[in-house]
């Protein structure tokens, strides 16, 4: 079963929250929903720590659950969620969470190294050169991240026939939009692979196109930068403390920094990589230049 973006979340925030000895901000449900036509107010145990305008997910492990926005909280124990939430089962969890963020560098980044592979097979009406770039509906080409992995011309044949570097390109029109160029007129059909980065699919609830075996090493990257995140955060407030907890804040931010090392680490073993390709420890200026194939006709 695909790993949803709950899942990770729930990963990610044990894996931060508990071992940085953070709070997590939780409220479970009692009884039904009550959706109004704008928000749904639940009874919760608890509404310490959350606010209006929270970033939350509810999550009651079936598909009714999802990802909202707190409208407000009420004195009486209970917390109004935009959007209908009436079919969350009761004993639900409403989590507070600033993993979100965190998920989404992490997937990009991943990516980097782990890319999505997706094949579009053009049919060509009349014989031309020149094709709009791949744009596999919620898969279209990122430009700055996206590469030709191979063409193949014609279709049909065993071994395939892939065409090679000199054959095609990427280049800017002269309206400004980028486009894929043949060397010749193309016929029929040709097939191209290219690469995405992964995210999760548009559906309830949303999960990762990333391979399950990856869920892990997904999760240690949101980690890691989560946790050099909460460094940077309790440096910042170390700054203006005098008497206060000094040593309490002071060691922090080194503890966040080791934490986010570790998972981090663990990461780029699990690619292959240096550590210091996911933390940026080692990074060297270079010339800006592109992926793709330029060739002169």
């Amino acid at each position: 079963m695909a790993k949803t973006k709950i899942d990770f979340l729930e990963q990610i925030e044990l894996t931060v929250k508990d071992t940085a000895g953070e709070f997590i901000k939780t409220a479970v449900t009692s009884g039904e929903g009550n959706y109004t036509g704008e928000y749904t107010t639940f009874t919760v145990n608890s509404i310490e720590g959350f606010v209006s305008g929270d970033n939350v997910y509810i999550n009651d492990g079936t598909v009714n659950s999802g990802f909202t926005t707190v409208k407000s909280v009420n004195e009486d124990n209970t917390i109004a969620l935009s959007g209908d939430f009436s079919a969350i089962l009761s004993g639900a969890v409403i989590k507070k969470t600033e993993a979100e963020m965190y998920l989404i560098h992490a997937m990009a980044l991943y990516s980097k190294y782990r890319p999505l592979e997706r094949i579009e097979k053009k049919t060509i009406s009349s014989p031309t050169k020149i094709f709009d770039l791949p744009a596999v509906s919620g898969y279209e080409w990122q430009r700055g991240f996206s590469g030709v992995n191979y063409i193949e011309y014609p279709t049909g044949n065993t071994p395939p026939l892939l065409l090679d570097e000199t054959g095609f390109e990427i280049f800017l029109n002269d309206e400004n939009i980028y486009k894929l160029r043949f060397a010749y007129d193309l016929e029929n059909e040709y097939r191209i692979s290219y690469n995405v980065t992964h995210r999760f699919k548009d559906e309830n609830p949303p999960s990762a196109t990333a391979p399950e075996s990856d869920f892990y090493c997904i999760s240690d990257i949101a980690s890691g930068i989560y946790l050099l995140a909460l460094a940077s955060r309790y440096s910042q407030s170390s700054a203006s403390l005098i008497n206060a907890d000094t040593v309490n804040y002071n060691s922090k931010p080194d503890t966040y920094r080791r934490l986010a090392k570790v998972h981090l680490g663990r990461a780029a073993n699990w690619l292959g990589i240096k550590v210091s390709d996911l933390d940026g420890t080692d990074l060297e200026q270079s010339p800006a230049s592109s992926n793709q194939t330029k060739v002169n006709f």
